[in-house]
């Protein structure tokens, strides 16, 4: 009995795992299609993907596009904004709306049976909006009101410094993706309008639906509500190649009162056109990618400069970036830095393999788990699709990563991470900080 209770029970391999399949159909109009059934997920979610670079927006109203996005549901052609809330809500409908730099992506989450209904306010939303001036305009003002509060915010700070001081100004990944005040601002219904009907049509879209279809005809419920979309929206632009700034630099954001530092680290990094992208992901997996990486064991369990730090690769349609972040102790900032760039200087220099089996097991075995939900399911495809790259990219990613050795792990991160420098971005109190980085080399201060 008490070998019984002492002993644990033998773990078995893990199973063979793949990306769930889809079925693909097309609406009357030619959009494709997509119908990943889940049986037992009886909350469904379709996600509508519209390709949408932000470069299609104009230089002085920049921000658009998420005013645009945000307005979709403020009212249609059938119904008020408060008429609209009240339907999704009779049909226990969740609605979203997410801009990235290359896409826009709108989507419902709701039970299976209420489907057909709820497809239809998600395609009122997405093929009939009014974009009314009250609406615009409050949508404007709240906007004013939240880029406010993020320049407050320490994170938010060091994300847009890093931005702007990562990729050249020519390009539009150097300035915010909702905007700034000066081209909010001028943002009226009018604009908004004519953004959308250059931008937004059946040819760039491609629906998804995840979840239960057991008895459901999904294409059919889908096309009866897409089915009729017509577009006046042009071409798709194509995204640019991004424009780096490269080499070693420091830069330091003032930032009054802060009792911390926030961190940001980083450099250009591949995308996911890349056959290294699965290396790459094994490699950030080692280096900061855990709580027991390489960052995270010096950082914050031997040297208790903070409470964690992270790193990761992330990437758009073209051009990706890596970034270490994290916030530290305002005496300790040019220590951590000096020992966050020494980690992931030294990093290029080999994995070994016990670390790249290790983070090829946690990243292969958790993606079941990671996938399980069908909202994270039409997300991923959704992201996919934006990317520009296959639906089922899932499984050529955890191939490329099952296939990654210490050798090819090591390559992917020395061709990125301190190839051509790293820039690092401190948010913080000028006065207490300014000493600690002028010993690490020369300084751009910001307010």
């Amino acid at each position: 009995m008490s070998q019984a209770l002492t002993t644990p029970p033998a773990v078995a391999p893990p199973r063979p795992w793949k990306f769930p399949e889809s079925t693909t159909t097309a609406t009357r109009v030619g959009t494709p299609v997509h119908v990943f059934d889940r049986p037992g997920q009886y909350v469904a979610t379709v996600r509508v993907t519209i390709a949408m670079p932000l470069v299609a927006e104009r230089r002085d109203l920049e921000g658009v596009a998420t005013i645009m996005s945000r307005t979709l549901d403020e009212g249609t052609e059938l119904h008020s904004a408060n008429e609209f809330a009240a339907a999704l809500e009779r049909h226990g409908a969740a609605y979203g709306v997410d801009v990235s730099s290359d896409a826009l992506h709108v989507e419902i989450s709701v039970p299976v049976s209420q489907l057909a209904p709820a497809v239809k306010l998600l395609a009122e939303a997405v093929t009939r909006p009014a974009f009314n001036q009250a609406d615009v305009g409050r949508h404007v003002t709240i906007r004013l009101g939240e880029i406010n509060q993020e320049r407050a915010n320490a994170g938010y700070r060091a994300r847009e410094a890093f931005a702007a001081n990562l990729f050249d100004p020519s390009s539009r990944r150097s300035r915010p993706t909702a905007g700034t005040p000066d081209t909010i601002r001028p943002l009226t219904n009018v604009e908004v309008a004519e953004f959308y009907r250059n931008n937004i049509g059946p040819a760039r879209a491609q629906i998804l639906f995840a979840g239960d279809a057991t008895g459901v005809d999904v294409a059919g419920i889908v096309d009866e509500a897409f089915g009729d979309w017509t577009s006046s929206a042009g071409p798709v632009l194509e995204t640019p190649e991004p424009l780096y700034l490269l080499g070693d630099r420091i830069v330091l954001v003032d930032r009054p009162g802060s009792v911390q530092s926030q961190l940001l680290i980083g450099c250009p990094g591949p995308d996911r056109r890349e056959d290294i992208w699965g290396a790459a992901a094994v490699a950030n997996h080692v280096v900061g990618g855990t709580i027991t990486s390489r960052v995270d064991t010096v950082l914050r369990e031997e040297k208790g400069y903070t409470y964690g730090t992270r790193t990761s690769f992330s990437a758009p349609r073209k051009g990706g970036t890596f970034s270490l972040g994290g916030s530290v102790r305002t005496e300790v900032t040019g220590a951590a830095i000096t020992d966050a760039l020494r980690i992931l200087r030294e990093a290029r220099d080999g994995l070994t393999e016990r670390e790249v089996s290790e983070s090829k097991d946690n990243l292969i075995r958790t993606a079941p788990l990671r996938y399980e939900q069908a909202d994270s399911i039409a997300q991923q495809v959704g992201s996919n699709i934006a990317a520009g790259v296959p639906v089922d990219f899932a499984d050529d990613y955890l191939a490329q990563i099952a296939a990654t050795t210490a050798e090819s792990a090591t390559e992917a991160y020395r061709r990125y991470v301190g190839a051509n420098g790293l820039l690092v971005i401190v948010v913080g109190e000028a006065k207490d900080v300014r000493g600690q980085l002028a010993e690490l080399g020369e300084v751009k201060e910001l307010s």
